[in-house]
């Protein structure tokens, strides 16, 4: 009798098995001849005619050595889970990081505001 049990527990469980297929191919994506993903392709596009780009974004994180000579060696003091400091983008902590404080591409009153913000008025 145990065999049996452990029939159908195996048959309950191997249901979900096709879910994580890793080379599943996904309907829709452009395709070269031999039946990989073309990347050059162009974007697909909405019903508005915009592009579409829906889906699974992650950027690529920088390392936590240039994180520290950025933001300072305390970078890494306070740990959120899922968002540690070599695992974000300088980006997602100053979007203007590239920029000099001079040559922001922001206007007067938007300055004004990250000024106040930041309590450097």
């Amino acid at each position: 009798m145990p065999y049996w049990r452990l029939l159908v527990l195996f048959a309950l469980f191997s249901t979900g098995a096709h879910a994580q297929w890793l080379n599943f191919p996904v309907p829709g994506t452009p395709r070269t001849r031999d039946g990989k993903p073309n990347l050059a392709a162009p974007a697909p596009h909405a019903a508005n005619g915009k592009p579409d780009l829906s889906g699974v974004w992650h950027v690529e994180p920088n390392p936590l050595a240039e994180m520290k000579r950025l933001f300072g060696d305390g970078v890494d003091t306070i740990d959120v889970p899922g968002m540690e400091a070599d695992t974000i983008s300088k980006y997602g902590v100053n979007i203007l990081q590239d920029f000099k404080p001079e040559e922001a591409p922001l206007r007067p009153a938007a300055l004004e505001v990250m000024h106040q913000r930041a309590g450097s008025d």
